[in-house]
Parts: structure tokens; sequence; C-alpha cells
């Protein structure tokens, strides 16, 4: 059995210029690469000339003009630029042999920043969200299979300063009765899921659910994990630990890609998380 453990081009410190990261892992011998969602725009064919086993997520490739990235917006240009952004990772799969493409999950809010604390401005209806993020995921799933490429949709995480009154009115797809109907929607081989680990080590405590019930009831529907630690509170993306929670979890899914997402991280260290990651799914 092969073991694919991938580390995020979002990993390194400073990581805006990804063909300073990329050069930089195939220096270390870093062999399975996701890129991430953190970088400044570049020419994407400059990816061709690089031998990794490649995985694509998110926000990627960065547009020449940032925006942010929401299927689920009511405003036509930026759902109309999130599908196009989505489309482009296709492509972008197909010309590097990357077999998957995973996007994040919507909001009933169009935010001007993320990770940080959402406007309450223009918040639209739930089901009216919901239902235009399962039409742009339909958008999507059609013209990914017109290119051989599987999908996956990231759960999103639910911090502190997005709760109203300790309800989660603007982020979609974070709890499992939500993520249930979308698994409804689409099968594991139309669009499966993402878990990310400190999502839900951060989410669930903010919702108050069993955060290993959860995974145990979405587990047969993930196709990529992404893993990195936090206090529990605040999803902090810092490095695993041999012990923590995250690293617990990664026996359950030997059998698909895990991806490091911990950041701010050198050489070594990414490479001492790869290892712990490996370690704990022998």
């Amino acid at each position: 059995r092969f073991i694919m453990i991938y580390a995020s081009t979002s990993c390194l410190k400073n990581p805006q210029n990804i063909i300073k990261v990329l050069d930089k892992y195939e220096k270390n011998d870093i062999e399975n690469v996701e890129l991430g969602s953190v970088h400044n725009y570049f020419l994407t064919k400059k990816l061709k000339k690089y031998n990794y086993n490649f995985i694509v997520h998110g926000y990627f490739p960065p547009p020449k003009t940032p925006f942010n990235f929401n299927l689920a917006s009511q405003k036509k240009n930026i759902r109309g630029k999130s599908i196009k952004l989505a489309k482009n990772a296709i492509n972008v799969c197909a010309d590097i042999d990357s077999p998957i493409f995973t996007f994040h999950a919507g909001f009933t809010v169009d935010p001007s920043k993320l990770g940080v604390k959402f406007s309450r401005n223009g918040i639209v209806d739930r089901k009216i969200a919901i239902k235009t993020f399962i039409n742009s995921s339909n958008e999507i799933l059609d013209y990914a299979k017109s290119r051989g490429i599987k999908l996956g949709m990231e759960l999103n995480v639910v911090q502190k300063f997005n709760l109203d009154k300790g309800e989660n009115k603007l982020l979609l797809f974070a709890d499992y009765d939500e993520t249930r109907m979308f698994l409804k929607k689409f099968n594991k081989n139309q669009i499966g899921l993402l878990l990310d680990l400190g999502h839900t080590s951060v989410t669930s405590h903010w919702l108050k659910f069993d955060k290993n019930k959860f995974i145990k009831k979405i587990k047969k529907s993930v196709v990529v994990v992404h893993a990195s630690n936090n206090n529990g509170l605040k999803d902090q993306h810092k490095q695993l630990t041999k012990n923590c929670w995250q690293t617990s979890k990664l026996k359950d899914f030997k059998n698909i890609p895990i991806t490091l997402e911990t950041m701010n991280l050198n050489i070594e260290q990414i490479k001492k998380n790869i290892q712990i990651a490996k370690d704990a799914i022998k």
C-alpha cells in the first residue's frame, strides 16, 4: 500500500511566491504536494517543470485580481468568478495529473476577508444560499466529469467571532445535518468531502457536538483529509504533535490523501510533521 502524505504549499513560512516554495520542496525531497490557497498570481504553465505527485486545493490557481471565493454568493460577479476559478483549477489538474480538486464551502454573506469576523451586512436566507451553492457545485461537477477530475468539498470552520448568540448563521456545511444534506445531493463519486481535522476540532467546540461521532458519521464520504493542530478554540494551523487529537484520527484515513496544512514552518519542521503523519497511519 502506498502511503500518501502531502505537504501543502501553505506550510512554508512566507509562502506567497509558489515557485519559491516548490523549488524549496524539490531541493528537500518532498514528493507529494498539495497546491494551496495562499499564493500570489503566477503562470500555471510553470508547474509543468516539476515532477511532484500533485493534488489541488481551494483558492487555486490564484487570480490576477484577488476576490473571496463564494459559490453561494447572490452577487452574480462573485459567484461567476468563483465558478470560473474552480474550472481553471480543474484545467490545471488535468495539465499536471492531479486526480482531484477540492473547494471551499460557501457563506450566507460575502466576506471581505477570511479568517476574521465577517460583516453582518447582506446576509441572505440560508436555504437560498444552500440552493445556490448546490447549483454552483453541479456546474463544477459537470465540468470536472468532462475532464476526468474528482472533486471534494471542504467543510467550513466556525470560530467564535462568527457566531451570533451562539448560532452559526454565516457558514454553510459546518455541522452534520447540513453536511448530510449535501451528501444526499452528491454521492462520493461525484463530490466527496474534504475533512479538515483542525476545523472539526474548533467547530465541534463552538457548535457543541461530539467531534469523534461526527467523524464516524461522515467517514465513508471523505476523499481528502487536512491535518493541523490548534488549541480547540481557534483554527491556528499549528504543527502536529505525536499525541494531539488530529494525529490520533489519521489512522482512520489510511487509504486517502492526507495533507499537512500546518503553517509558518521551516523545511525541517515540515519534514518532521510528514514523519509524524506517516507514523500515525502505519
